[in-house]
């Protein structure tokens, strides 16, 4: 019986830690202003280091090749007109803070490696790497509900929260969320 108490006690101990505290969903939200309004700040801290996704050489990859950097991670397809519209301003973005920072435009055309390429060549896209999740597994462990849809994670890949629908990403709000994320 003891044991099984301390086994409990364990149990929602992890589970607590898991959570923001206080303090931090106050710090987080002062920041939620402006364009960030309608970000939605995640309910619980979820490592994603381990997920996986391909790079346009079909290597592949997970965030925690990305270790020590703040990522947004943008959901995005060729074909979807809000994700067209933001992305000159994600790869501005990239531009601005490349330090302790990425931006991680992840494909989930299934057309394929050149029609990416092509677009990104089209539309002068030079910052940014060129990502894909083609059978949307990625997606699914995201639980993306669709595009475009970007995800912050913090420098230790834990999912910060997410924000559905298109921006112009290199204002100033944005910027100001990242240089904290990337202090913390």
């Amino acid at each position: 019986m003891k044991f099984f108490f301390i086994s409990i006690f364990l149990i929602l101990t992890t589970i607590s830690s898991s959570s923001y505290s206080k303090d931090e969903k106050s710090i987080i939200n002062n920041f939620l202003k402006e364009e960030l309004e309608d970000f939605e700040l995640s309910k619980e801290k979820q490592n994603i280091s381990d997920l996986k996704f391909k790079d346009d050489e079909g290597k592949e990859i997970s965030f925690s090749d990305f270790q020590d950097k703040v990522l947004l991670v943008n959901f995005w397809a060729t074909w979807c007109a809000p994700c067209i519209k933001e992305m000159p301003s994600l790869d501005r973005l990239k531009k601005k803070i490349n330090k302790n920072f990425d931006v991680i435009a992840v494909s989930v055309d299934r057309d394929g490696v050149k029609k990416v390429k092509d677009f990104f060549n089209e539309n002068k896209i030079t910052n940014l790497g060129k990502y894909f999740d083609t059978k949307n597994s990625l997606a699914k462990e995201m639980n993306l509900i669709g595009l475009p849809t970007s995800f912050f994670i913090n420098k230790k890949g834990d999912l910060i929260g997410y924000f559905q629908g298109d921006m112009e990403w290199d204002n100033n709000t944005v910027i100001e969320f990242i240089n904290y994320l990337i202090k913390t």
